[in-house]
């Protein structure tokens, strides 16, 4: 059957934040847990977070975690999900769902252990605006309602 192809196959959007400059903007519409997979913190739970984008791009990393030219371009519409951590936790609090906001990496600092990655430095803007015409089309879930 043509529709089980591996070409139709649907992959997840996740932001890579590959450089320094790497950006988001649109509204955000979601956050929820999920249990990470990551090595060494395998079945903690993380946060992630749901953006409908206005626009943006970023670096795609290769297998040795560097930097993949051209970005990848973010196009209007398009669900991204960017992976939670403390830094992007703290600033989220202060975010509502509708709202127009714009995520950035910034800025790396080295690892205080040697052979680990740098931190990447994301920084999470917004003016306060609402997305009046998303907020219109929004329907809470049980857990909205009971919040």
């Amino acid at each position: 059957m043509p529709l089980f192809d591996d070409n139709n196959a649907v992959k997840s959007q996740w932001i890579k934040w590959g450089m320094v400059g790497d950006y988001i903007a649109g509204t955000f519409i979601e956050v929820r847990e999920i249990t990470s997979q990551f090595p060494g913190k395998e079945g903690e739970r993380v946060k992630v977070y749901e953006i409908k984008a206005d626009e943006g791009s970023f670096h795609d990393l290769d297998e040795r975690r560097n930097p993949v030219n051209p970005p990848i371009s973010i196009k209007e519409g398009d669900i991204w999900i960017i992976g939670g951590r403390q830094g992007i936790d703290a600033q989220m609090r202060n975010i509502k769902i509708g709202q127009k906001i714009g995520m950035k990496y910034t800025d790396e600092k080295p690892a205080k252990t040697k052979g680990f990655n740098a931190l990447k430095i994301l920084k999470v803007y917004t003016e306060g605006v609402m997305d009046e015409a998303y907020l219109d089309s929004y329907e809470p879930s049980a857990k909205d309602i009971l919040s």
